[in-house]
């Protein structure tokens, strides 16, 4: 190892990658040359999916990564990068587990560069080469081994390593990222806050629809239609009814009062041609088609409904918001430290759901309106706090001598 002075990667699946880009220029020209002697358009959208789905093995068959005396070099399709060893403060590993019938676990070779205490305020570079991959009977990568020893033994001659330990980062490790988990959390906060937003549009309309009552002919013209609901006669010219997930059909003779009804698929069934029928029109929607066999009426989601499907998006954004918190905590812990499980924040999660789902479904717009619904949340609240004081306490760090004989806080990596 010691006669190392430049190791060279490449894919180890090159020949297969350029049998995929192959197919993919097959498929780019049989495609143009269709487009040219059919004009259909159809043809020039196949051959620009034939081409991207060329260029993502392309840039993985001539994807060389190559380390010497002078540093890492990579060269891709689209980019080439070079880093010097003397700017180099670290590699590790990059470990992600896939699960998958063949595989375990899948391993990336990362540049650290310098920029912070003990590398860890500087950028990361994953290198698009070696990649090395671990199966089900634990048989790892030799090659990627070789080359990982490789380049570690480049790095102590020709740079200054700020560690002789080999960190291995997973999502299981305080090192790894948690852009992504806030970024999830975030997105769920706010499709729950767009559904809260509608519960007391929701309930005023519902609360206007039960209220409505016929109108008559003293009703003004300009309220029929708002606060009273009117009828009118149609006949049912023919129906369709979805064979799967699709919208149903009711089709009205002449078109009127409208071309078509979307309706439930049993109410698409239950009409026949030349039904004679009588729609409500309520602020001008059909709120019900009612006939001689059959009746149908629109479906009002309670805004109870609304208000507890909004509760639960913020407690599913609870999930990844706590997958930030425990490694935020451990943001100056090594890398390579082993972080306690999310699931003492999942058990106040779903005590929350005990009283808050309840809460929101029958009390959606009442809330401290009255004594029940009053102290209802206070009580829940000091459940959740106190199950909260509790996940806070069993996620805490330990030193190895809390952690009982045998048992330390640092997480073992085989090199």
């Amino acid at each position: 190892m010691n006669e190392v002075r430049e190791v060279i990667c490449r894919s180890q699946w090159a020949k297969t990658l350029w049998v995929l880009v192959g197919l993919g220029v097959t498929g780019v020209v049989a495609a143009l040359l269709l487009w040219a002697f059919t004009g259909l358009d159809v043809w020039s959208a196949v051959a620009v999916l034939s081409a991207a789905a060329a260029l993502a093995p392309l840039n993985k068959a001539v994807a060389r990564v190559r380390a010497d005396t002078h540093g890492v070099h990579s060269h891709t399709l689209l980019r080439r990068r070079s880093v010097r060893w003397s700017d180099i403060a670290d590699l590790q590993v990059r470990l992600k587990y896939v699960q998958k019938p063949s595989l375990q676990d899948v391993r990336r070779l990362v540049v650290v560069r310098r920029g912070g205490q003990g590398g860890r305020g500087g950028r990361k570079w994953t290198l698009p080469l070696p990649v090395g991959y671990t199966t089900q009977q634990r048989i790892q990568d030799r090659d990627f081994t070789d080359k990982l020893e490789a380049f570690r033994e480049l790095h102590r001659r020709h740079g200054t390593p700020e560690s002789s330990h080999l960190v291995v980062v997973s999502n299981r490790t305080a090192g790894s990222g948690w852009a992504g988990s806030l970024l999830v959390s975030v997105l769920l906060l706010v499709l729950a806050g767009a559904a809260a937003y509608t519960v007391p549009g929701t309930d005023a309309y519902l609360r206007d629809w039960r209220s409505a009552e016929r109108c008559t002919a003293e009703t003004p013209a300009a309220e029929r239609g708002e606060t009273c609901w009117t009828t009118v006669p149609a006949v049912i010219e023919y129906t369709e009814p979805s064979r799967g997930k699709g919208a149903s059909w009711l089709y009205f003779a002449d078109a009127r009062p409208m071309e078509r009804l979307s309706v439930r698929r049993e109410a698409a069934e239950a009409f026949h041609e030349g039904d004679e029928v009588e729609l409500t029109v309520w602020r001008g929607n059909v709120k019900k088609v009612a006939g001689e066999h059959h009746t149908w009426r629109e479906y009002d989601a309670p805004p109870g409904l609304t208000a507890a499907s909004a509760a639960l998006l913020v407690l599913i954004a609870g999930y990844p918001a706590a997958r930030v918190l425990v490694r935020v905590r451990r943001r100056r812990r090594p890398e390579d430290e082993e972080l306690p499980p999310v699931l003492p924040f999942v058990a106040v999660l779903a005590g929350t759901a005990l009283w808050l789902l309840p809460l929101c479904y029958l009390h959606p717009t009442t809330l401290f309106a009255t004594r029940l619904t009053t102290v209802w949340p206070l009580a829940g609240a000091l459940v959740s706090l106190a199950l909260f004081t509790w996940a806070w306490h069993a996620t805490r760090f330990r030193e190895p001598e809390e952690s009982g004989p045998g048992r330390g806080a640092m997480a073992h990596h085989p090199e």
